[in-house]
């Protein structure tokens, strides 16, 4: 999967940009609130949402993906954001070390195991009534025709194991099925792009 990532860094900004660009928009927006506090991109790619969060005043500002190659773009025109080259499933953080964790686009991608065992390392990171903050896929009845195919298209780009993860992650309802009700209360949600992409803000869950 870590030889897929190297592949994908290549052409990840170049293809993807502009698609991405109004969603990395929204997830600032819903954060702007937040500039004081410590985020932490977790499998962050090349970088840009937090470039994004950087240039428009946030100071506290974390990053990690386990693609070296990822990291290399991400490192390019960075001036404060601290970049970790670490798995998102056993990171080296101390417990409850920050206020928001963002996983955007990360967890459709990844088997059930992983992506199991990255929302269970979220939860040890974030702070009492912290916040995660999740981007990712959404396909449901409003969702228009073309943007899944769009969506399906994109995802063939990633390889035969990406793209089965991807049709799994739909399968088995998305994050609904991976976020446990009593660990995250959703506290609310933003879909994007003709019902194609949800942006979902979750507070952690003290028992």
């Amino acid at each position: 999967m870590k030889s897929e990532y190297d592949f994908i860094a290549i052409i990840y900004d170049p293809v993807l940009y502009i698609f991405l660009k109004p969603i990395r928009i929204a997830v600032m927006n819903m954060l702007l609130e937040y500039k004081e506090k410590s985020i932490l991109d977790l499998c962050c790619g090349t970088g840009n949402q937090l470039k994004l969060l950087e240039k428009n005043g946030f100071k506290d500002l974390h990053c990690l993906d386990i693609s070296n190659k990822m990291l290399e773009i991400a490192r390019k025109k960075n001036l404060t954001i601290k970049i970790y080259n670490e798995d998102a499933t056993k990171t080296n953080f101390k417990n409850e070390l920050f206020d928001i964790v963002i996983i955007s686009f990360a967890l459709h991608e990844k088997n059930r195991i992983t992506q199991k065992k990255i929302i269970e390392e979220v939860y040890r990171l974030i702070k009492k009534e912290g916040f995660v903050l999740v981007v990712d896929y959404n396909f449901d009845k409003k969702t228009d025709k073309l943007i899944k195919i769009g969506i399906n298209i994109i995802e063939r780009l990633g390889g035969k194991e990406h793209y089965n993860n991807f049709k799994n992650y739909i399968r088995n309802r998305g994050l609904l099925s991976l976020i446990k009700k009593d660990k995250f209360t959703l506290i609310k949600a933003n879909k994007r792009l003709f019902n194609g992409v949800v942006i979902s803000m979750y507070q952690k869950t003290i028992s």
